[in-house]
């Protein structure tokens, strides 16, 4: 029975589950924390941690939001537990999710006997029945511990964690949107294979062999090598309406002679959430020496109040400063005139580089976000050399 009125706030370590089917949970963390009366929240997935843009306790329902996901959580306290449902808006509608947590920690896994470890880089091979997605592992362990993420031409899979106990692996996060889940057998040739299941949706195969050596770097093609111009020496242009209603285009005086990038992306995406923070330090660096940037958003909806909202609430929380224009939905994109100029887009983020008379001059597919460590790094190097030869 539910909880009565008087009930002090659920504050502490919670151990969470998101069981889009009972035999199959997705586990993270939420901390919750009091100061001077008023409560905030932590959603952790392992050493990732990430702020709820809310809490709110009115002594029987817990409410904590991810508002730039347009997405929460409400739950009641069901004795020493919390149990309640996950939504977030969909392309499809609303999504929910059933939720529960516990104070109580799972016990520490065991290191899998005979030193046996799945650190290193790993080829994946995702096949639904109509094809084969090609993904790369990047794992650390630690006892039975596992951490680490998997990278897509698309980008990386968030900060994914779990264990391994010598033959079976699991691999797991929920970032605000994505809900994943990897199992998987080792083999006696050293491969894995299970099943990938992403919230509700059917399982999928995978398989997974380790790379060595130059294998790592060459078994995605690079970020700078999927999309081009279909005609590169022809002006890139755009003319969409920033959240306001104001019209933005690429002939506007401001962009007039100056190289400009332009980042394809939806706010409801995680990975161009990790590049927003890049863009915005690029801009706030090189804006001075005469760089531009505009952001081209797809949103899930045709619900233009909704849509502007939710590109107001991800200006205000990265604190950006350059135009971010609703340029559609995400289920008419391939056909929008912002993508038709190019070859082989596959989805969010799309970064180009255009040079003073808005040519392309480079285009990166995806984003290497925290997770992937050093891939992060190096990223946000490569697109700070590409600024400055466009400024050159």
């Amino acid at each position: 029975m539910p909880s009565p009125a008087w009930a002090p706030a659920p504050v502490g370590r919670w151990y969470a589950k998101l069981s889009p089917t009972p035999e199959h949970p997705v586990e993270f963390e939420i901390r919750i924390s009091s100061k001077a009366g008023a409560l905030s929240a932590v959603l952790v997935n392992g050493s990732a941690e990430a702020a709820f843009t809310s809490a709110a306790w009115n002594g029987r329902v817990l409410t904590l939001e991810l508002a730039h996901y347009d997405a929460k959580f409400v739950a009641e306290k069901k004795g020493p537990g919390l149990e309640g449902r996950y939504t977030r808006t969909t392309a499809a509608g609303l999504a929910e999710v059933p939720f529960s947590a516990r104070k109580e920690a799972p016990a520490a896994p065991p290191a899998p006997k005979g030193d046996l470890s799945v650190a290193g880089w790993w080829g994946i091979e995702l096949a639904d029945g109509r094809g084969v997605e090609r993904l790369t592992g990047i794992f650390r362990q630690s006892g039975g511990a596992v951490t680490g993420t998997m990278l897509s031409t698309t980008g990386d899979y968030g900060a994914l964690h779990g264990t391994f106990d010598g033959e079976n692996l699991v691999l797991m996060v929920f970032d605000g949107v994505h809900v994943y889940r990897f199992e998987g057998e080792l083999l006696p040739d050293g491969h894995f294979a299970g099943e990938f299941r992403s919230r509700a949706n059917p399982p999928v195969e995978w398989r997974a062999k380790k790379l060595d050596g130059s294998a790592a770097e060459t078994f995605l093609p690079g970020g700078f090598d999927i999309v081009t111009s279909k005609n590169p020496e022809a002006p890139y242009t755009f003319s969409y309406a920033d959240a306001d209603g104001k019209p933005v285009t690429s002939g506007d005086p401001r962009f007039a002679g100056k190289p400009v990038v332009v980042a394809f992306m939806g706010t409801w995406c995680p990975n161009c959430n990790d590049e927003a923070p890049v863009l915005r330090d690029l801009y706030a660096r090189y804006r001075p020496k005469g760089l531009e940037i505009v952001a081209l958003s797809f949103e899930y909806t045709d619900d233009q109040d909704r849509n502007r909202r939710q590109v107001k609430r991800f200006l205000e929380r990265y604190g950006i400063r350059y135009p971010v224009l609703l340029a559609g939905t995400t289920r008419a994109a391939k056909d929008s005139p912002a993508i038709t100029q190019l070859e082989g887009w596959q989805g969010y983020p799309t970064t180009l580089f255009l040079d003073r008379s808005h040519r392309i001059v480079k285009i990166h597919a995806g984003f290497d976000g925290p997770a992937t460590g050093e891939r992060f790094t190096k990223l946000k190097k490569e697109m700070e050399e590409a600024v400055e030869g466009l400024l050159r």
